[in-house]
């Protein structure tokens, strides 16, 4: 099912000659959440390239790179904490914004006896969410770090 979310597959994992272990629903949704997650990955390639385009383009604007890197990891961070606030505040309300927000509704809402919800329980997502946070904060950080170094080095020569 992983392999599918980054494919494109059509999730019809079984086992053995069983029908495959999500319905047609369950399907339907796992197949939006592949496309949200191929579009993000795609963003996050495209920032790659930019930090590192913008890196060695101002290869020798060491400190004007750090600024503009400690505002970008600020801002990053900052945006992160406060979503991170928010899905541990709240996080049934949060997780509800978010499909809300990039799934059409009623396509996302399934019952306990889902096998996408035995699978995925709401303990996992909470989870996730707290470990995508973390990342992209220690992700922010890290880049701050850089940052600091950057305006700290002295101006380069010719």
């Amino acid at each position: 099912m992983l392999r599918d979310l980054f494919t494109g597959g059509e999730f019809l994992a079984n086992l053995d000659d069983d029908p495959p272990i999500l319905d047609a629903s369950e399907r339907s949704h796992m197949q939006d959440v592949g496309s949200l997650v191929r579009v993000l990955a795609v963003l996050e390639a495209a920032a790659l390239v930019t930090v590192i385009a913008t890196w060695r383009g101002l290869r020798n604007e060491r400190a004007r790179r750090g600024r503009l890197l400690l505002r970008a990891a600020g801002g990053v961070g900052a945006g992160a904490l406060l979503l991170a606030a928010f899905f541990a505040i709240s996080f049934d309300t949060a997780f509800a914004a978010f499909h809300a927000l990039f799934f059409t509704s009623g396509t996302w809402q399934f019952g306990p006896d889902s096998n996408l919800i035995r699978l995925f329980p709401e303990p996992f997502w909470f989870e996730v969410s707290l470990l995508a946070g973390a990342s992209i904060v220690l992700s922010a950080l890290l880049a701050a770090w850089l940052a600091r170094r950057d305006r700290a080095a002295p101006p380069a020569e010719g």
